[in-house]
């Protein structure tokens, strides 16, 4: 939205100034430059010292733009640090026109003797880099940053798209020590602001500043001591759960003039997007694509069948360029270069797919790196991802065409993140994305133990649904030799054969079956051995350490890992003593794990462990169960078997 809203304004004149830092550019205090450690974190490896910032809406006679100021200083404390030089700034751009960087500086200061040596950035140091089709980045690094260094950059962005007002994040991955942030908006713009993450703002208040006819406010926010964001196991992305101020335009209430609704419903976003030329017009505009449909599926009457075959056809002749958005490029171009987004290879997909008779709607999705939707904010900016529904005898099948190796039945696991929109002219709304497969992993050893602790035998692993996309993809990147190595890196093992199966066939579960030696699972101690004979994944820790946790925990998929071992004993050793059977189970079976013991002979036992989470999301509240159940699972699972040397 540049200067739609213009004529609404008439000649008032609502021209803000801009908040100063609190901090004066290459000022450092010398209690900064000689800090060697941040005492409230110990373990950073950086600190933010300051961070401020000001957005300001300012209308006049001729044009409403948007000003955004910021200011930033980082301390490095150790080498990991040094990543923290290294700053983008992301630039929105629609036609010809693009926000703008009027102002940008940065420096470097460091203590050497005693001295402060100060390092400026050049001009010209910058380099500017597409991000997707709404956003570029330009980016720099400050010069001459080392450990122990205080960095700091300043800049000013001038902007017509005042729809897009800046959000604030308080928290990084870094310990920030102070973060500031002033939000100057004319009462004729009303947004909808909204918190998230778990700190309290340490200040909050809203000053009321005229300016001509127009009253603005000036909310400022400031959070001091935020502790560094630690990203824990099975969570979606940052973004979701560090401390924020988000902003959205709700709608311009101009006085004198009718209410424009900007952010509307999710209904009238339904129907921009049907007559948007490059989402629900973009099939219309595909004809050229009917006769390789036809083609494609010449002589196939099963429907479902139609439907894998242009799937298919599609997974293999256009790579995806791995950028994530939900609009089609121009298809002729896509068609000739054979690359392009996920939007573009997932429309040309629901186009082929039309073409041929197929009920087809586009399911608009937030991927699990780009956040949850918030369906209070019917905005078009919270998804990033499409992918196609196909609606076939009352079940909807989605697909997706970007990763050539998953089955045509079952979404990238980047899909798999809350709820989808349908945009349709006859039934949108909401649907579940529900996993349509689970990641499993059946893992079959049959080893026989020596006299001096080494087993030998064969080791057979399966993997089937998600599972199984995981080792064609490893299998993709290393190749047979490098894969099968993979098995034996960091361990004393002895691999003599492998033979692989399923690997380059997305339609059969992957195998690997390996003759193996192995030196380092036993341990002998006179006329005793300890063994444990899971030598293929065994939980060796438990991933929840944290005893605390304030996001939900999100597997994404239903899991299941299945260990069968055999163990055999040579003649001279019998067996003494095997672990107990053990069933634990959470509440409503939302994860359970068996662990059972036969034993076949004296000389021969088998053990099974059947791990299996079949509850994708358990809350914050639930979270001290999941965690003991772990724990529970690691103990289990590494108890021994000891033998004992038969008496001559």
């Amino acid at each position: 939205m540049k200067n739609t809203f213009l004529s609404l304004f008439f000649c008032v004149a609502v021209v803000a100034q801009a908040q100063k830092s609190p901090i004066k550019f290459g000022d450092i205090p010398m209690e900064d430059l000689k800090m060697v450690q941040y005492d409230k974190d110990t373990s950073a490896v950086a600190v933010v010292l300051e961070d401020f910032g000001h957005a300001y809406i300012t209308v006049t006679s001729v044009q409403v733009s948007m000003q955004y100021e910021r200011h930033t200083r980082i301390k490095i404390l150790k080498k990991e640090g040094l990543s923290w030089a290294d700053a983008n700034i992301l630039l929105y751009h629609s036609g010809s026109a693009e926000d703008r960087i009027t102002t940008l500086k940065g420096a470097s200061y460091r203590l050497e003797g005693g001295e402060i040596i100060e390092t400026k950035m050049e001009k010209g140091s910058t380099f500017k880099e597409r991000v997707n089709r709404n956003f570029n980045a330009t980016k720099f690094t400050i010069p001459n940053a080392k450990v122990g260094s205080v960095i700091e950059y300043a800049y000013t962005i001038n902007s017509d798209f005042y729809i897009n007002f800046p959000n604030w994040q308080f928290q990084r991955t870094i310990p920030t020590r102070h973060s500031e942030y002033y939000a100057s908006i004319p009462d004729v713009f009303i947004f909808e602001k909204y918190m998230q993450g778990y700190l309290l703002a340490t200040t909050y208040e809203v000053k009321e500043k005229n300016s001509a006819s127009l009253p603005v406010k000036m909310h400022h926010w400031i959070i001091k001591d935020a502790p560094a964001f630690k990203k824990e196991p099975f969570m979606t992305c940052e973004a979701d759960f560090v401390s924020k101020i988000n902003f959205a335009l709700a709608y311009i209430d101009s006085p004198g003039q009718p209410t424009k609704e900007v952010m509307g419903t999710w209904q009238k976003l339904n129907d921009d997007l049907l007559e948007n030329e490059d989402f629900g017009r973009a099939i219309e505009r595909t004809m050229f694509l009917k006769e390789k449909a036809f083609e494609i599926t010449a002589g196939i009457t099963d429907p479902q069948k139609k439907m894998e075959a242009i799937h298919t056809y599609v997974k293999k002749n256009i790579e995806w360029d791995g950028q994530e958005d939900y609009l089609l490029g121009n298809p002729k171009k896509i068609m000739e270069e054979k690359k392009g987004t996920s939007g573009d290879i997932n429309l040309i997909l629901a186009s082929m797919l039309q073409k041929v008779g197929f009920d087809v709607d586009m399911v608009l999705l937030s991927t699990r790196d780009h956040g949850f939707v918030r369906e209070q904010f019917p905005m078009s900016k919270q998804f990033n991802y499409v992918v196609c529904g196909v609606n076939l005898d009352g079940k909807r099948f989605l697909l997706d065409a970007t990763e050539p190796l998953l089955p045509y039945n079952i979404l990238p696991e980047r899909c798999l993140n809350g709820k989808g929109f349908v945009v349709s002219a006859t039934k949108s709304g909401w649907i579940p994305i529900v996993p349509p497969a689970k990641e499993r992993h059946v893992i079959n050893t049959e080893l026989t133990m020596q006299d001096d602790g080494e087993l030998r035998g064969q080791v057979t692993q399966i993997h089937e649904g998600y599972g199984a996309y995981e080792a064609r993809e490893a299998f993709k990147q290393h190749g047979k030799e490098k894969f099968v190595k993979e098995y034996a890196a960091g361990r004393d093992w002895a691999i003599e054969k492998s033979e692989l199966a399923g690997h380059e066939e997305v339609d059969k579960p992957a195998k690997e079956v390996l003759t193996v030696s192995i030196q380092d699972q036993a341990t002998v101690a006179g006329n005793v051995i300890y063994v444990n004979p899971f030598v293929r994944g065994q939980l060796m820790e438990n991933p929840f350490r944290s005893e605390k946790r304030e996001y939900p925990v999100d597997f994404g998929t239903p899991r299941e890992q299945i260990i069968i071992a055999k163990l055999k004993l040579s003649g001279g050793y019998a067996l003494d003593e095997v672990p107990a059977n053990k069933l634990i189970m959470l509440p409503g079976n939302a994860a359970r794990f068996t662990f059972s013991v036969s034993k076949l002979s004296p000389t021969e036992v088998m053990l099974t462990s059947n791990l299996q989470i079949t509850k994708n999301l358990f809350t914050q509240d639930e979270y001290t169960k999941i965690r003991e159940f772990y724990n529970q699972v690691v103990a289990k699972q590494a108890e021994q078997i000891t033998v004992k040397k038969i008496a001559p």
